[in-house]
């Protein structure tokens, strides 16, 4: 993937910028190696054109990954707001929170973009024209050996492929019972593993040896993201493949991967890489060096997955992106929660975006109201 055309261009003239802080419920509590997830606190964003049009964008951080809060993402909304109408100083954020605020004052500038040359925000991402719909992985989190079978039994009914399972929650042993028991009950489906980290180089080579056998697709991040030279030894001597996460969100340590090749694919957080067009320009290097990639939410609502989305449908790899993490919040934005069906996520058909915010969802996840920049 290289510069798409639709990437250059006159942006719409920003006359308004709104933002309101939100929190959703989780449908139940979500366990990963770096901490559980009881809810997502974001902000959503908003900008109006001089006729009227209006992009949307969240700014949902993670903070147990170090990303900032949304108490950071508001200091800088305070900080800069006479400012943030210039997509220039948009994209010239630094700090904490500042990632997931680029994030999504540029999805809501494409939204913008698309929206007045009647198209999808995907068509300006991509080099060809973009795939209708993607495949994505069911997510499973921490639970017991029998919890976890019982998850993935019913993500294969709902027709689910490939099933995402997190795992250095536990000991290795306890993990290899978990997927054992996941692959007993559902023994055609694709998995994939995500460590976020978890692990050091003997334990991470310990557990790929052990899991292999089960017939893992790839596993996300073994080693914590600094550790370039470890992951690149698990690359070339590991029994698996090997995508890089967190090691994505630094510039420097990206850069390392890259040119030693340390992943056979990289995962793409908008949320992290700060906005769609830094995710592209991401996927644009890889794929110079030969490197996939694919597109992972960060239990966003429906406003970031369908950002994540259009980004996946603009990307020519052929694997399931990690989308399917609506379905664990009990809340949401909009009044219909963007979730795959048997296992595949449409993009939407309407110009830009192609979703909107329901008032009255926003009104009852809103933890203080409006505040808002005009030029």
């Amino acid at each position: 993937m290289t510069s798409a055309p639709g990437m250059q261009g006159d942006r719409p003239a920003v006359r308004e910028l709104r933002w309101r802080p939100f929190r959703l419920r989780m449908r139940h509590r979500f366990q990963a190696a770096h901490g559980a997830l009881e809810d997502r606190e974001g902000v959503l964003s908003s900008l109006r054109d001089a006729d009227g049009r209006v992009g949307v964008g969240e700014a949902s951080p993670m903070p147990s990954l170090g990303h900032g809060s949304i108490t950071d993402v508001l200091a800088l909304l305070e900080a800069h707001r006479a400012d943030l109408l210039d997509p220039a100083c948009a994209a010239g954020l630094a700090g904490l929170g500042a990632d997931a605020l680029r994030c999504a004052l540029d999805v809501a500038s494409l939204d913008l973009r698309a929206q007045a040359g009647g198209r999808s925000v995907a068509s300006l991402l991509a080099v060809a024209p973009p795939a209708p719909w993607v495949m994505s992985n069911a997510v499973i989190g921490g639970g017991s050996p029998q919890e976890v079978a019982q998850y993935g039994r019913a993500a294969v009914e709902h027709g689910y492929a490939v099933l995402k399972v997190k795992v250095g929650v536990a000991s290795v042993s306890e993990d290899h019972r978990r997927l054992s028991s996941l692959r007993e009950a559902c023994p055609e489906a694709v998995l994939r593993l995500d460590a976020n980290g978890a692990w050091d180089e003997a334990t991470a080579r310990e557990a790929s040896e052990a899991f292999a056998p089960l017939g893992i697709e790839l596993l996300e991040q073994p080693v914590a993201a600094p550790q370039v030279g470890a992951l690149a030894r698990l690359r070339a001597h590991g029994p698996m493949r090997i995508a890089a996460d967190e090691a994505v969100g630094d510039p420097e340590t990206l850069a390392r991967v890259l040119d030693e090749r340390a992943a056979d694919l990289l995962v793409l957080k908008p949320m992290v890489l700060g906005g769609l067009t830094a995710a592209a320009e991401v996927a644009a290097r890889a794929a110079q060096r030969g490197i996939s990639a694919f597109v992972t939410t960060t239990f966003d609502s429906s406003i970031g997955t369908a950002a994540a989305l259009h980004l996946a449908a603009a990307l020519p790899a052929d694997v399931a992106h990690g989308l399917a993490t609506g379905e664990h919040l009990a809340t949401d934005l909009t009044a219909t929660t963007l979730a795959p069906e048997r296992g595949r996520l449409a993009l939407p058909v309407a110009h830009g975006l192609g979703v909107t915010v329901d008032e009255a969802a926003l009104e009852a996840a809103a933890t203080a109201p409006w505040r808002s920049a005009e030029g």
